[in-house]
């Protein structure tokens, strides 16, 4: 049997991981604060992740994989955000092979070996916000490219129901 370690800093992983996607829907909005809120998140997360990634015993090659996701997704969001300089689609493509590693050996499995902590109604109910996030967000997406009225709330709709999700997600789900 392997031996499980419970993970550390889960939450405020995800309250990091809220204030990016908040950072996000500013930017997306042309809100102000976007790029500090976005820098919050990023540089929050990363800090986390490497605390978390060096708690870590014994460390296998997907850590290091998702550590490289993490701090590279970082440096290219610097690097566009802060226009420092311009390497075309490097490290998106280097972004693109890494998650493509992580889903194929363990994205799958988080997914799919999920566990609630209670059955009936309230995983009806998460299972609900799910899908209500997943309609607002595409329909929020396409009635704003379209330019339709509605679009930028249904959009904001959308991403503050996927924060909830993250919220609801913690408390629901069991976490090894």
């Amino acid at each position: 049997m392997k031996n499980i370690q419970k993970k550390i800093l889960t939450f405020p992983l995800r309250i990091a991981l809220i204030i990016l996607i908040i950072g996000a829907l500013f930017k997306i909005m042309h809100w102000p604060y976007a790029n500090r809120l976005m820098l919050i998140g990023g540089v929050s997360i990363s800090i986390l992740y490497l605390i978390r990634f060096l708690y870590k015993k014994p460390k296998n090659k997907i850590d290091f994989v998702k550590l490289s996701l993490v701090f590279l997704w970082l440096i290219n969001y610097l690097i566009d955000a802060f226009h420092v300089f311009n390497i075309p689609y490097l490290f998106e493509a280097l972004l693109v092979a890494l998650f493509i590693w992580w889903f194929t050996e363990e994205g799958v499995f988080y997914f799919k070996n999920r566990k609630f902590k209670r059955k009936g109604i309230i995983k009806m109910f998460y299972y609900l916000i799910c899908y209500l996030t997943l309609l607002a967000l595409s329909l929020g997406i396409l009635i704003k490219i379209q330019h339709w009225p509605y679009g930028s709330l249904i959009f904001v709709l959308g991403v503050l129901l996927l924060c909830l999700v993250l919220i609801l997600d913690y408390f629901l789900i069991e976490h090894k």
